[in-house]
């Protein structure tokens, strides 16, 4: 099983972007977006009996 991350590029996003906005200016606009980060979409298939919550945390070190 995969566990990725899709963010799709918005207006407010782009905007982001071409204003030379940082990592987490992205992050924060995604966030509000509604997209999931990689560790929130783990502990999803956690929830869902998909994967372990070792095998997660393994996967996505903060």
């Amino acid at each position: 099983m995969g566990l990725y991350e899709v963010m799709p590029v918005t207006e407010a996003i782009q905007r982001i972007i071409m204003s030379s906005g940082t990592e987490l200016d992205i992050a924060i606009q995604a966030r509000k977006e509604g997209v999931n980060d990689l560790r929130r979409s783990g502990l999803l298939k956690v929830k869902q009996g998909l994967t372990s919550l070792d095998e997660v945390l393994g996967s996505t070190n903060a």
